[in-house]
């Protein structure tokens, strides 16, 4: 059983204490109350650049851009969960959140880098579907990795208007619940290291057959890939 979890909770909300930032940390508090270590990253207190789509962290093992990205890289990387929170902006996670993901780059998915971790994708919309779906999303990101596999154990979609008025989470007991059982769930998870064997079976299979071949080769463009790869015995 792991001992020392680690967790880093990604919050791309521009309001620090709007109703999805109030749910994460909701569920930030139910990990540490199962014994785990988490940060947060606030994405709005970075001043982040779009991806320029160079791939050059493909060949170099990380983004050229001097940004302070590196360092929120690194924290995912050395997480064991990942809890991630986004409003619901035009039935999708917003801009913020893209460029989080953007940034993590290709380099990211095609290593297998987030390998092995838990997720909890949280998301707040007017509407009750939209968060649910956008919630989702959130951790289809986990979905893809081509040499080792991820684990979701979880997703919240609150819907915040009710009767032609908007709630608040931070008032509302029963989301704020079903977040802290959602950051206890993760961690109960990392500790018993819950497989989840029937996620994603399909898209293992499809990965196993024609994926993982095309990545096998020691391209230059690819080399970074490659050599993270080959050292940690995935190829």
């Amino acid at each position: 059983m792991k001992k020392d979890i680690k967790i880093v909770a990604v919050i791309s909300s521009p309001n620090f204490n709007g109703n999805t930032a109030s749910l994460v940390r909701e569920a930030i508090n139910g990990a540490k109350e199962e014994g785990a270590s988490v940060t947060e990253i606030f994405l709005a207190n970075y001043k982040l650049e779009f991806c320029k789509g160079c791939l050059i962290c493909n060949a170099k093992g990380k983004c050229p851009i001097n940004d302070g990205f590196e360092e929120i890289r690194k924290l995912i990387y050395e997480a064991d969960g990942i809890i991630l929170g986004s409003p619901t902006y035009a039935l999708e996670y917003n801009a913020v959140m893209k460029c989080f993901f953007e940034r993590l780059g290709t380099y990211t998915l095609y290593t297998s880098l987030l390998g092995g971790k838990y997720a909890v994708g949280i998301s707040t919309s007017y509407k009750r579907n939209g968060a649910k779906n956008v919630a989702k999303k959130l951790t289809s990101i986990f979905k893809f990795g081509i040499f080792e596999r991820s684990y979701i154990s979880g997703t919240l979609g609150v819907h915040t208007m009710v009767n032609g008025a908007q709630k608040k989470v931070c008032e509302s007991n029963d989301d704020l619940k079903k977040a802290n059982e959602l950051g206890r769930k993760i961690t109960k998870d990392i500790k018993s290291n819950n497989r989840y064997t029937l996620q994603t079976v399909i898209m293992r299979a499809v990965i196993a057959l024609y994926l993982k071949p095309i990545f096998k080769n020691k391209e230059q463009k690819e080399r970074a890939s490659y050599y993270s790869l080959h050292q940690r015995g995935l190829i």
